[in-house]
């Protein structure tokens, strides 16, 4: 903290006499005294206080985001896009053995070599009574909580310990970017479902909704009806992706029944086996990871 030299305003020695004129001239230097001090105190809060506070928000004489910014430039690879350092893709394609839909190309367009995994989407409903013959073979099924899994067995059971099979039908909407309003009927955002889970490149596999889903999109209920009724968060999207190493085949001399070859950075060729095709039509589903 600096300091201020005191001195006299005026000096005078023992004796000496004041004079009226001293007198004004004392007051008057007080004044300019005090204006000075004051002057001074204020550039020593500004300086030591507010400029100190503004500049805490900075670092290295940078604000947060063009210090973050020059990290950016120095550390992160100059392939970084918009979607982030990791980025996922899942794609379903349906295989036959007619000519030319044993194989595909799969655009993905990710800029890059991705880790690809895939699964085989089996029929959700392991067996189907008569009632339910028309859900037999749906690689996709909509239906509504416990109800619908108990009565067609949409469990998978370790132990004691059961999970229902499939996807919360919200995350499912979030996942894959479908918007919608309290008041959309469940009807129009089901066919949103199905139109985006199924857009290009991803093909059209066999899709069912169980007859309480069909219920309820013939009352055209909306979905502000389905949250009032506490039934909204009970609505899934059964599917059933597995992955099976089939060692049998290859201790036969079966060999490679899936190709998957990198043809560049942004497509994939895929290609079945006639041995994988034996129970066509065969849906793949595949997982990408860059």
């Amino acid at each position: 903290m600096s300091t201020v030299e005191e001195s006299p305003y005026i000096a005078r020695d023992p004796g000496d006499l004041i004079t009226a004129e001293d007198w004004n001239d004392v007051q008057l230097k007080i004044q300019k005294d005090i204006d000075g001090r004051i002057d001074h105190a204020k550039a020593e809060i500004k300086t030591e206080g507010v400029d100190r506070a503004t500049n805490a928000e900075h670092f290295a004489n940078k604000s947060e985001g063009e210090f973050v910014n020059g990290l950016d430039e120095r550390y992160a690879p100059k392939v970084h896009d918009h979607e982030g350092m990791s980025v996922y893709r899942r794609y379903i394609k349906e295989f036959t053995t007619d000519p030319g839909l044993n194989e595909v190309l799969l655009h993905h367009d990710l800029g890059r070599f991705p880790l690809v995994d895939v699964y085989e989407l089996l029929p959700v409903l392991e067996s189907a009574g008569k009632k339910d013959q028309d859900l037999r073979n749906c690689k996709l099924l909509f239906y509504y909580g416990h109800e619908d899994a108990d009565k067609l067995n949409l469990w998978v059971k370790v132990g004691r310990e059961r999970v229902p099979i499939g996807l919360p039908f919200e995350e499912v909407l979030r996942e894959i970017g479908v918007k919608y309003e309290d008041d959309d009927t469940i009807e129009d955002v089901l066919n949103d479902l199905w139109q985006a889970f199924m857009a290009d490149p991803n093909d059209e596999i066999k899709h069912c909704e169980t007859p309480w889903v069909t219920e309820c999109c013939g009352e055209r209920r909306t979905v502000a009806d389905l949250k009032q009724a506490d039934q909204w968060d009970d609505l899934h999207l059964g599917i059933r992706p597995r992955k099976c190493v089939r060692g049998a085949d290859l201790a036969e001399g079966v060999g490679c029944q899936l190709e998957v070859s990198h043809v560049n950075y942004k497509t994939l060729h895929i290609k079945c086996g006639d041995a994988l095709l034996e129970n066509s039509p065969v849906d793949l589903m595949f997982l990408l990871r860059a």
